[in-house]
């Protein structure tokens, strides 16, 4: 079956919030509690995609890649004035690698520049070497390292900032 990507939708809650937790517990040992990845991560991650999906949230885009009925990565971004915010972007442990981050946060984007974005910006854990190599990759510029918050916990942060919306869309096409 090939992959496609779609809007996410209330429905979908579930399947994004097993992926998100199956990912942040691949990605993000040694940078979060290891006892909040194995015991609290879904509860957390549950609310959060039930209100973002169901419109209790500031709305934005999701969009996910599917196969089937398969969730095989996922992205979710605002736009605040002209700035795209990306929150998530999530691609399942085994599929990394191929090519569906990319094409997730293109599509996110391009999406976003239609409705009058200009630039994007993300944070990512400091610790995260292969998702600032990626976003590197995709012409990111990297900030310095910042003291923040992610789940409750003090981590370090590095800000990702694409100051022309158009060259990432470009880079993600590639």
């Amino acid at each position: 079956m090939p992959l496609s990507l779609r809007s996410a939708r209330a429905a979908d809650a579930g399947g994004i919030c097993a992926l998100h937790a199956m990912s942040c517990r691949s990605a993000y040992v040694g940078m979060l509690d290891r006892d909040f990845l194995e015991n609290e991560l879904e509860d957390a991650l549950a609310a959060h995609w039930q209100d973002l999906l169901r419109g209790r949230r500031r709305p934005g885009q999701v969009v996910m890649a599917v196969t089937g009925h398969q969730v095989n990565g996922f992205a979710a971004a605002t736009l605040e004035g002209t700035s795209c915010q990306v929150g998530s972007l999530h691609v399942r442990p085994e599929m990394r690698g191929g090519g569906i981050g990319r094409q997730l946060l293109g599509t996110l984007a391009h999406r976003l520049r239609q409705q009058g974005a200009r630039s994007a910006e993300l944070w990512v854990f400091t610790a995260n070497e292969g998702a600032i190599r990626f976003y590197r990759r995709l012409g990111g510029q990297l900030g310095p390292p910042v003291m923040r918050e992610a789940f409750g916990q003090p981590v370090s942060e590095r800000r990702m900032h694409w100051p022309d919306l158009a060259a990432l869309v470009g880079a993600c096409a590639r």
